[in-house]
């Protein structure tokens, strides 16, 4: 690789990094975004006063130079806060110090008048900034106390705290551009923030449907997978125990037979809730595929696997359900198998698999475990 592309590479990182520091994965997206936008606007808003501070001082006009430099300063602080990856809600702290630094910037440059007399031209960025930063709500609100503290400055205290001359006209049209340039900004805002919701509540939507079996509202086989995922390497790391029971529906095929598909659909929706409530908070239970259920019980070796499987077997043999004005009793077996981290979760669901089929073969309605089939 040559030396070029190696620096490119390196180039890349530094500014990829400058410009995501702050953002976390703990974070929501818009916040991350927020914390790019503030990183881009403080490393701009830096270059751009600190060029024009040292312009300033060059031409004399210290006043100008002194000020344009300490807003640099602030803005290089927030800047600085977004590094500190480690320090409490600097992603709030760093925006409310550039939003309150560079209205401050703003009411100078209108009492000053900047460099002959454009000073007042900058205070059209202030609008969508807050906006962004704080949101409609407190965005209107900056904006509100900057145009009244600009309008005391333009006629109240005309000739003490400000210096540039303006007419009359070029001071009203100043504000009434301002509160237009205001108003859109809010609009804009609140539009992209309404967009952002319905986007976010649709995908919230659509990934919980994607990890959720719409018949029975328990975790499908994707949903569930994500909590073995998360129990398993908690068992691992604490040396815990973890256990899995498959369970079948008995002779499902004669019900759908008898009562047709809808029927069918009453005893799923009956036998979920019903192995929903038996189960303890601890534990998931997802529909695993057609009428096969997968319990995941942590902190459970196999022997205690099996009492809970009996529980909610004699539960459900001892709950009928009616269906077409007439009671059904449901039954089910179950397959209980521990987990072997060094086997891994595959081996454990083959071990709940035979065991369950087993049961099967053993006259239904019967729970064994991947143990005693050694013993058979």
């Amino acid at each position: 690789m040559s030396t070029i592309n190696i620096l490119t590479k390196r180039i890349t990182r530094f500014v990829n990094w400058l410009i995501t520091s702050g953002c976390k994965q703990v974070y929501d997206e818009d916040t991350n975004r927020k914390i790019i936008v503030i990183n881009l606007f403080a490393m701009v808003g830096m270059s751009i006063t600190l060029m024009l501070g040292v312009r300033a001082l060059t031409d004399n006009d210290n006043v100008l130079g002194a000020v344009l430099l300490s807003s640099a300063t602030l803005f290089g602080l927030c800047k600085a806060l977004l590094l500190h990856s480690r320090l409490l809600y600097n992603h709030v702290l760093a925006p409310l110090i550039l939003v309150v630094s560079l209205a401050g910037l703003m009411l100078f440059l209108v009492a000053s008048g900047g460099v002959a007399n454009t000073g007042p031209l900058w205070i059209y960025v202030l609008p969508p900034v807050a906006m962004f930063f704080a949101g409609v709500v407190y965005g209107v609100i900056t904006v509100i106390v900057f145009m009244a503290l600009c309008s005391y400055l333009l006629f109240a205290a005309d000739g003490i705290f400000i210096v540039a001359e303006y007419t009359t006209e070029f001071k009203l049209r100043l504000l009434y551009s301002f509160a237009t340039v205001t108003f859109l900004s809010a609009f804009y805002e609140h539009s992209r923030q309404t967009s952002f919701n319905i986007v976010k509540d649709l995908s919230t939507k659509f990934e919980k449907q994607a990890q959720q079996d719409t018949l029975t509202l328990l975790p499908n086989r994707r949903g569930i997978q994500q909590f073995i995922e998360f129990e398993t390497a908690r068992a691992r790391r604490q040396k815990a125990p973890l256990t899995l029971v498959l369970c079948d529906i008995d002779r499902f095929k004669s019900v759908n037979d008898t009562y047709g598909h809808d029927g069918g659909d009453i005893i799923l929706k009956h036998v979920s809730s019903l192995f929903k409530s038996s189960i303890r908070q601890q534990d998931g239970v997802a529909r695993w595929g057609g009428e096969e259920f997968l319990f995941v019980l942590p902190d459970t070796d196999e022997s205690n696997g099996v009492v809970l499987a009996e529980k909610v077997r004699q539960t459900l043999a001892s709950a009928p359900i009616e269906i077409q004005q007439k009671s059904v009793s449901v039954t089910a077996s179950f397959g209980v198998a521990q987990l072997d981290f060094e086997q891994g979760l595959d081996k454990a669901l083959s071990l709940a698999d035979k065991a369950l089929y087993k049961a099967k073969e053993k006259g239904r309605n019967k729970v064994l475990s991947a143990s005693s089939l050694v013993r058979l």
